[in-house]
């Protein structure tokens, strides 16, 4: 698997760094592990630390503009992108990067999954905690509009000193879906036994930062790092995000 990305303020490297741990785990008489990553976008956030010679790697999303993207970039012989999910294959490890929170019923979603999880095989996930620092810092955001009224003084300054404006991003990212699930600690334990599911394995995140502090306050390095170390000390409910394993219960 890839080398982990750099640290950033929603405490990415530490993410894949969890969900890396977890796929290395799976391991088993020599042959490639199985990977369902359900949600995978464009690839660049998790697939691209995930797929190599000993994984047998399957992303799935509904986003045509980023699973073109995952398959010319991404996509080889172990490493497959598709819009659905086959029902004849087995999985090792059940990926949820951030999908979850995105789901109508991310219990049926999971229960349905469940049957093609192998009997020694695991779920890692990652969610934001849905009254943490991350969302919390998104609903003034929205309330108040100050990362719009930013990038319009950006833009404008950057106008007046006759510099062109920023090409828009490469990487397509699915807008559309926005999060319509907010878990706390109990409504996560709830949703996985309904699944049939319970907790393994379970590590706090990020400690606090969203689009607008990350583009001011949360700036230095050292802060970043920081950011991502303050939350292993801190109770769950604390902190924005959260990393878990689950398995069959």
């Amino acid at each position: 698997m890839t080398a982990l990305p750099p640290e950033n303020v929603y405490g990415h490297r530490k993410k894949v760094g969890f969900i890396q741990e977890t796929v290395g785990r799976q391991h088993r008489d020599g042959r490639p592990v199985r990977v369902l990553d359900f949600g995978c976008g464009s690839g660049e956030a998790v697939a691209r630390y995930l797929i190599g010679p000993d994984v047998d790697y399957l992303g799935v999303d509904i986003h045509p503009p980023s699973l073109a993207y995952a398959r010319e970039h991404f996509a080889g012989a172990g490493a497959h992108f598709e819009d659905h999910l086959p029902a004849d294959l087995t999985f090792d490890v059940i990926v949820y990067a951030d999908v979850l929170e995105h789901l109508d019923d991310p219990a049926a979603v999971l229960r349905a999954h469940l049957k093609q999880l192998a009997p020694d095989g695991v779920v890692v996930a990652s969610i934001p905690n849905g009254y943490g620092g991350f969302e919390n810092e998104r609903r003034i955001d929205r309330l108040l509009h100050v990362s719009d009224g930013l990038r319009g003084i950006v833009r404008g300054v950057r106008r007046l000193r006759g510099r062109p404006q920023p090409p828009p991003p490469v990487v397509p990212f699915n807008t559309e879906s926005g999060h319509v699930v907010f878990f706390t600690r109990r409504s996560l334990d709830r949703t996985l036994k309904a699944a049939g599911l319970r907790i393994t394995r379970f590590a706090n995140g990020s400690f606090v930062g969203a689009d607008l502090s990350g583009s001011t306050v949360l700036r230095p390095r050292w802060l970043i790092a920081a950011n991502a170390r303050i939350a292993d000390a801190l109770p769950a409910w604390m902190v924005s995000t959260w990393h878990f394993e689950a398995r069959r219960a």
